[in-house]
């Protein structure tokens, strides 16, 4: 479970999150939903453990992100991030890039590739590859390890339809928790929760 406590956020002299409180149940697939600029990707780095908030209080199972000593070794064990852009590593194949991160077999990593229809791209380099074939490689690399909680900012933005359904409906099959900042929730469906933003305050 995720906890959020009267969050807020400032950069500089303006507050972008206003006095958020929320819980996100565990195995729940969540939307934070919003016109560019209400706070969503604010959010969704606060939830995520990427950014400090100005005030207010993150718990990850009761407990406090502030409490936790090693931060960077809670995002490697329990956290899976998808951005927009792929970050992939250009000087490694598609199958190195996700081969980096885990310890898992070959056959793992080629089994989730052909999940998400890109094995015959495992020896291509990320400028060989379309960039939604790119971004799907970026999911693949974000939940190979099955993570606990998987963060995802426009994650299909690059994809048509077809294969943005691909993704969620593996994403949905993860036993984990899922939040996903987008600008149009009704393209993504279904979802438990929407989460809906307008000027950094829940609505």
């Amino acid at each position: 479970m995720i906890e959020l406590l009267n969050i807020s956020h400032d950069y500089g002299s303006e507050t972008i999150l206003h006095d958020i409180s929320l819980t996100i149940e565990p195995s729940s697939f969540n939307i934070i939903s919003g016109e560019s600029g209400s706070g969503k990707s604010t959010l969704l780095s606060i939830v995520s453990t990427l950014l400090r908030p100005t005030r207010g209080l993150l718990r990850y199972d009761g407990v406090s992100i502030a409490d936790i000593p090693d931060i960077d070794r809670f995002r490697n064990e329990r956290i899976g991030f998808i951005f927009q852009f792929h970050y992939l590593i250009a000087h490694l194949t598609i199958y190195e890039n996700i081969a980096m991160v885990t310890r898992r077999p070959r056959s793992e990593i080629m089994e989730l590739l052909t999940s998400l229809g890109i094995d015959p791209l495992a020896s291509k380099y990320p400028d060989e590859v379309s960039g939604g074939q790119r971004q799907r490689a970026a999911v693949a690399r974000a939940i190979i390890n099955r993570p606990s909680f998987i963060f995802a900012d426009e994650p299909t933005g690059n994809l048509d339809s077809h294969n943005s359904e691909n993704v969620f409906s593996l994403l949905r099959s993860l036993d984990a928790t899922l939040i996903v900042a987008t600008h149009d929730h009704t393209k993504i469906k279904p979802s438990d929760r929407v989460i809906s933003l307008k000027d950094g305050r829940l609505c």
